[in-house]
């Protein structure tokens, strides 16, 4: 007898093609998962090439903007060298300055990418502080459907004088008082470039917020800033300002216990060139208490006289008076007093005459101090009329400079192996530059903007550097020329 036994889909109880089917269903979601898997990492990467590739054309649209701005800053200082450059192939309108580069066409990139840079210069003649703005515009080649990058960019300018900040110091600078304050004005031209004739002293009605100081130091407390109110910039060599709760920095209009970061630089360098004393002069005996009152120079005339010290103490009398325009070479040695004024004792420098006074030895004027021209800012002779120069160069100690009192200071003082100290309520107007500089009391520190052009043929240097990012600043009505696409009837893009 013939026994079947029951076959392996009997056993299992499902049909060939049942089972047939179920693989294929399987076959066709590991494709499916496959193709996915697949087609996710050609997506993949081609996102990151795309990113890449905008990171890419993201570095060249910067390095196209600062081009351009290059371009601009060897114009404004070819000027400066040559009087009789004029900003060649730019447009202007006698304040203003406008070029697109290239002028005509695009810059040719890889992969058929195209850019162009258009510059706009304000006071690019330099009779105001210049600022540049540079955007760049770099349209992607094939395949990216006309997408452009964008970098807009902007750099305040400032002459590489000695005096191109209020308050400089090698070392530290420090702000000790409760209502101290740092503004700014300009005593030969108005805001907008023109020359002001004759010079006007420091008032309300010509002040400004370019107030500047800083220090190349790197050190934390550089800069101490504390309680009072900088109207203006403030920079240091690495380390952030430190701002107490009643201080600030910025433009007019900050608020208490902040900083305006867009005011603020951690990249601050300055030159601290020694100061030679000059050879010559006229010899003249050391001034004492009982030679005064007396007078130094003749009214329209220079001269310049070498003489040890100048001491003076006691009542109003006691005032050294200054006519024409005089050099004094005071030549006691480092450590040793050059200058020591207290009491009520003055040096008082005619209106329209000036002082320049140069000496390795300490200085402490107190008592009445010195009146340049003036006993108020309004009608003080301008800070240029009255110039101390330091020229210290012991490394055993340093040059130690004080001035107190609760009038009015104009003057320049600058003794870069020197401890400067002000103290007092007055008006102090000018420029510092000195190792430390400590202002205590309440002393308001006027910096005069003309001093940047105090030496001729200074050249533009960037004072700060901003990427615009914001839609709302390149919207601005200010920077309305770089956004338009075409030349205007002025010749503007």
């Amino acid at each position: 007898m013939k026994i079947h036994s029951p076959s392996f889909r009997a056993l299992r109880g499902q049909p060939r093609v049942a089972t047939r089917g179920s693989i294929l269903i399987v076959s066709m979601l590991l494709c499916a998962i496959i193709g996915i898997s697949i087609a996710s990492y050609l997506q993949l990467g081609r996102t990151s090439l795309t990113i890449s590739n905008r990171a890419l054309y993201n570095n060249a649209a910067m390095n196209l903007a600062e081009n351009g701005l290059e371009e601009a800053m060897y114009s404004i200082n070819k000027m400066v060298e040559d009087t009789t450059y004029t900003w060649s192939d730019w447009n202007n309108n006698g304040t203003n300055a406008w070029r697109q580069f290239p002028t005509s066409g695009t810059y040719t990139f890889d992969q058929n990418a195209t850019g162009l840079v258009r510059v706009y210069a304000y006071n690019y003649l330099g009779n105001a502080a210049p600022k540049f703005i540079a955007r760049s515009i770099i349209t992607l080649g094939a395949g990216s459907n006309g997408k452009t990058i964008e970098k807009w960019v902007m750099v305040q300018l400032r002459k590489t004088s000695k005096f191109s900040n209020g308050l400089v110091a090698k070392e530290s600078l420090r702000f000790n008082g409760n209502n101290a304050s740092v503004d700014s004005w300009n005593s030969e031209k108005d805001s907008d470039g023109n020359p002001r004739s004759p010079a006007v002293g420091y008032s309300t009605d010509v002040r400004d917020d370019n107030g500047s100081i800083g220090s190349i130091s790197v050190a934390v407390g550089a800069v101490g800033v504390n309680n009072a109110d900088i109207w203006g910039y403030a920079s240091t060599g690495g380390a952030l300002p430190s701002v107490g709760s009643n201080g600030l920095v910025g433009p007019f209009g900050t608020s208490t216990g902040t900083m305006d970061m867009s005011h603020v630089s951690t990249d601050f360098s300055a030159s601290f060139d020694p100061v030679t004393t000059p050879a010559g002069g006229s010899s003249l005996s050391a001034i004492g208490n009982g030679d005064l009152p007396t007078t130094i120079g003749t009214a329209g005339a220079t001269a310049t006289y070498r003489m040890p010290s100048i001491s003076a103490t006691g009542n109003s009398s006691k005032v050294l008076t200054i006519e024409g325009h005089v050099t004094l070479i005071l030549t006691n040695t480092a450590g040793s007093s050059a200058i020591s004024m207290g009491g009520q004792s003055s040096i008082a420098i005619a209106p329209g005459a000036s002082l320049t006074i140069y000496t390795e030895g300490n200085i402490d004027i107190g008592g009445n101090g010195i009146a340049n021209g003036g006993t108020s800012t309004a009608t003080a002779n301008q800070p240029i009329n009255f110039q101390i120069w330091g020229t210290n160069t012991s490394t055993v100690a340093n040059q130690d400079i004080k001035i107190a009192g609760n009038g009015v200071l104009s003057a320049v003082v600058y003794a870069p192996n020197a401890d400067v100290t002000i103290n007092g309520n007055g008006d102090v107007m000018g420029s510092v530059v000195a190792e430390n500089i400590t202002m205590t009391g309440n002393a308001t520190f006027h910096y005069d903007e003309s001093l940047a052009n105090m030496s001729s043929g200074n050249p533009f240097r960037i004072a700060s550097w901003r990427e615009l990012t914001q839609a709302t600043e390149r919207a601005s009505s200010t920077y309305t020329v770089l956004n338009r696409t075409t030349d205007s009837p002025a010749g503007v893009f």
